[in-house]
């Protein structure tokens, strides 16, 4: 019967994820993306996974819409994997809700730390990120054993506070009271996409968005009301020439080491 492994990923990192576990299991790979728009998703797998990132500590938003799709839910042997820079939060069991809700069952669900690309990632530094991406590495074995014997185990999940203390988040804070006095004096629209004078109209970050939210306009990208926050756009910039606003959020252009442009535009060719 064998398993499928639907993934999302904006910088890589659930991407690699996805095809770490899926070469441990011999398991078909398939971008969400690019069945989202189906009236249903059938599969003939006993065992289904879902690899993703955290958004706002929860899962993206288009996660619930592809749940619905999948038919013989209650049939499957269900884990998840998300990916995370500063906390899971409770985003599995907001997950496990939701499957739930549809008539699946969420057996087994990991959190899997990533180097961040959103607010504050420019406090992170290279070392910091080789060792997480150091430690999945070495706990992939396990992960994948235990799909294989389809266990069911806790859901895990973090409490914020706890996470921002640990040393090497604890330097974020301050970035978090620049978003906040931004949102609150200025509006989100401050915070919108813009490009400056480095860009060169390319077109990279029409091509790699996912949602088909940015078009170039007199050779410059312009962002409709579509996306979803992923920052593949911002990250995926050859001239680091997008940013989020004016504001000095310590944002910085990130990509997983083993995940190259093509492999991402891979994903949205068959979405396309």
């Amino acid at each position: 019967m064998g398993t499928e492994i639907y993934y999302f990923s904006g910088s890589g990192n659930s991407l690699v994820v996805a095809r770490d576990v899926s070469t441990k299991l011999n398991a078909t790979l398939t971008p969400i993306m690019s069945v989202i728009n189906q009236e249903s998703i059938e599969n003939e797998a006993n065992i289904i996974g879902m690899v993703f990132p955290i958004y706002d500590f929860r899962p993206p938003e288009f996660m619930a819409r592809f749940i619905s799709k999948i038919k013989n839910i209650q049939s499957k042997y269900i884990f998840a994997l998300c990916t995370y820079g500063i906390t899971p939060g409770q985003s599995l069991k907001h997950l496990e809700k939701t499957i739930k809700s549809f008539g699946g069952h969420l057996s087994l669900g990991y959190a899997v730390e990533m180097p961040q690309n959103g607010l504050g990632s420019g406090k992170i530094t290279k070392s910091q990120q080789e060792k997480m991406i150091s430690k999945w590495k070495t706990r992939v074995e396990e992960v994948c054993d235990h799909i294989q014997k389809k266990k069911t185990e806790e859901i895990e999940t973090s409490i914020l506070f706890f996470n921002i203390l640990q040393t090497q988040k604890i330097r974020l804070i301050p970035v978090f009271f620049i978003f906040l006095y931004q949102v609150m004096f200025k509006g989100l629209d401050s915070l919108a996409f813009t490009s400056d004078e480095e860009c060169t109209g390319c077109g990279t970050c029409q091509q790699i968005c996912s949602q088909n939210n940015i078009e170039l306009v007199n050779h410059k990208p312009s962002w409709s009301d579509r996306c979803i926050n992923c920052f593949a756009c911002l990250n995926w910039c050859p001239n680091k020439a997008i940013h989020p606003g004016d504001a000095d959020l310590s944002i910085k252009n990130y990509h997983h080491p083993e995940v190259k442009i093509s492999d991402m535009l891979k994903e949205k060719k068959i979405n396309t």
